[in-house]
């Protein structure tokens, strides 16, 4: 079961931050998720929320400004703790070597995006681009196709047993990969998924009890907000399953 850093190793540094990617690496994680949205001069950076309040310890006058209104230049002035500052898509690519699933937040960064990575063949194989928007996957797939895709699923979206209906968007989206929220999962329906090949993702884990939930529904990785924790929950509870 491969393990990924939500936001990077949020829990140690401030998320999505090119430090928190690289404790996040040091402490061994399988992949990264990170979150990108589009400036108001067109640069790809990486953002969570739609603006700075809860990340930025003084947000000051930006408080309560949509990040969209704002210039990279603008951006590049909060701070996010610890002297770390808001990261480019292409500087995190440049600052890691694992793999990373890249969060679409708003589908207008669509584009630009794809016009990063696509000129980065060498990164095709590790890059997985995430939404749930089901037509921003729509649109990354036409133009970004090399690079992998995974639809999640969670908040008000409940993976019900009716999965029709869910299975008629992957069709369209293509994606390979579904991301569960753990109050998302719904048994009959996870084993509709691996019937049809697959492999769930789930989110967020944050205890012993969703190790023990992602091994139930056989889960082929977990987004943890504390990665270090959770590599402890995952040895200890394999550790009680009988040989």
């Amino acid at each position: 079961m491969r393990l990924v850093g939500h936001r990077g190793a949020m829990a140690h540094r401030p998320e999505n931050t090119l430090e928190s990617y690289r404790y996040a690496e040091e402490l061994g994680v399988a992949e990264i998720e990170l979150d990108i949205r589009l400036s108001a001069d067109g640069e790809v950076f990486i953002l969570h929320d739609e603006t700075i309040d809860r990340v930025a310890p003084t947000p000051g006058a930006l408080a309560g400004i949509n990040v969209a209104t704002l210039t990279l230049e603008e951006l590049r002035g909060v701070d996010l703790g610890e002297w770390l500052g808001i990261p480019t898509l292409t500087e995190a690519l440049d600052a890691t070597t694992t793999a990373i699933q890249i969060e679409i937040k708003d589908p207008r960064v669509v584009p630009a995006a794809a016009a990063i990575v696509n000129a980065r063949p060498q990164d095709f194989e590790r890059l997985q681009f995430t939404s749930f928007n089901h037509e921003a996957l729509v649109q990354i797939k036409t133009l970004c196709p090399q690079v992998s895709r995974g639809f999640i699923l969670g908040g008000n979206t409940t993976l019900t047993d009716d999965v029709d209906a869910l299975f008629g968007l992957l069709d369209e989206n293509q994606a390979s990969f579904v991301h569960l929220n753990v109050n998302a999962v719904r048994d009959a329906a996870v084993q509709e998924l691996h019937r049809r090949g697959y492999l769930p993702t789930l989110w967020p884990l944050r205890g012993p009890d969703d190790v023990r939930r992602a091994l139930a529904i056989g889960a082929a990785a977990v987004c943890a907000d504390d990665p270090a924790a959770a590599k402890t929950w995952i040895a200890d509870i394999v550790a009680e399953i009988p040989a």
